[in-house]
């Protein structure tokens, strides 16, 4: 049951890997406005984050039905080194999520300034009859 644990584990890590690199790609593709690059990954990480909270969750059922004389101090030290993993992948996605977030949260304010200027020259000239200059 331990090994099968540990499989579940590693598996668990790889697609924890997986998703952060999603998110090093939604960030690259947002600092270069590829807005429907960021959509299309955004949905592929969303299904990765689904898959490993299952798989988490499947873990976390192993983890409470070991007998804790079939444990152990080396198969304690491997959870507890995966939780430290989960840690720290965590704070990785926030950050990465965070710097996201300003990036976008920056363009949107661009291009609500460009259309606002496009707007405002456009009320400028809307009097202006263009038919009686020759």
């Amino acid at each position: 049951m331990i090994n099968a644990l540990f499989e579940n584990i590693q598996q668990h890590l790889s697609m924890l890997d997986l998703a952060l690199l999603s998110s090093q790609k939604i960030a690259s593709m947002a600092r270069t406005e590829d807005l429907d690059g960021v959509v299309s990954e955004t949905d592929n990480r969303e299904r990765l984050v689904n898959i490993i909270a299952k798989l988490q969750h499947s873990i976390e059922e192993q983890i409470n039905q070991l007998n804790a004389s079939e444990v152990s101090n080396d198969d304690i030290a491997i959870l507890k080194s995966w939780f430290q993993d989960l840690s720290i992948w965590s704070e990785r996605m926030i950050e990465l999520d965070k710097e996201t977030v300003e990036i976008l949260s920056q363009q949107k304010e661009n291009t609500t300034k460009e259309i606002a200027h496009i707007f405002k020259n456009k009320e400028m000239f809307k009097g202006y009859n263009h038919s009686s200059k020759k």
